[in-house]
C-alpha cells in the first residue's frame, strides 16, 4: 500500500498515461561530472536520464522502453516489490489524479556510480526533486540503486530500488 509521504518514486515517473503526471520542470538538471565515464557507463547514465526526460514529458512509452518486462522494482513509496510491468501498473493505478496530482517543480541527478562487468552494470545515484501538491511544496532526496542488463546491445534495468532518503518541506 503507498504511503502519503506524496514522493516522486519510480512508480510516479512511470504514472498511467490516461492520467499524466503533472509538471512544470522542463529538463533534467545533471550536477554530474561523468568525463571519467567509459562508454558503457556514458550510455546507462544517457538512458537514466533518458526516462526522467520522459516523465517530465509526460511519455510513459518512452519511459517504460529501458524497463525489462520481468524487472524487479522496490518504489520508495510502497513496501511490496514489484515484480513485471504489470506489478508495476498496479502501483503506478495507485497514484492520485486530478487536483491531487503532484507537480514536478525540479528535476535534479547527480553523483553517479557505473560499474560495468560485461552486459551486466550496478548504477547509483542521487535524485533530488521538488514537488508541489495540496498540501504544499518539498524538496525530496532519493539515493537509486538498480542493476542493466545488456540486450541485443541496449541497456535495460532489470532491477531498480528507490530509496526515499529526507523529505524537506518548503516555505
Amino acid at each position: 500500500m503507498p504511503n502519503s509521504r506524496g514522493s516522486v518514486s519510480f512508480s510516479h515517473i512511470c504514472t498511467q498515461s490516461e492520467h499524466p503526471f503533472i509538471t512544470t520542470a522542463r529538463e533534467v538538471i545533471d550536477a554530474a561530472d561523468t568525463s571519467s565515464f567509459d562508454p558503457d557507463q556514458r550510455a546507462i547514465w544517457r538512458e537514466q536520464k533518458a526516462i526522467y526526460s520522459a516523465f517530465l514529458a509526460g511519455d510513459r512509452a518512452r519511459i517504460d522502453r529501458r524497463i525489462h518486462p520481468d524487472a524487479t522494482i522496490w518504489d520508495a513509496v510502497t513496501e511490496r516489490i514489484a515484480r513485471g510491468l504489470a506489478e508495476l501498473d498496479a502501483i503506478r493505478a495507485t497514484r492520485p489524479t486530478g487536483e491531487a496530482k503532484q507537480v514536478t517543480t525540479r528535476l535534479e541527478v547527480d553523483e553517479p556510480i557505473i560499474d560495468v562487468s560485461g552486459d551486466l552494470a550496478v548504477a547509483r545515484h542521487v535524485l533530488r526533486v521538488e514537488r508541489e501538491d495540496a498540501d504544499g511544496s518539498a524538496r525530496e532526496l532519493m539515493r537509486v540503486s538498480q542493476g542493466w542488463r545488456r540486450i541485443d546491445g541496449e541497456w535495460n534495468i532489470i532491477h531498480s530500488h528507490e530509496d526515499l532518503f529526507s523529505i524537506e518541506p518548503l516555505g
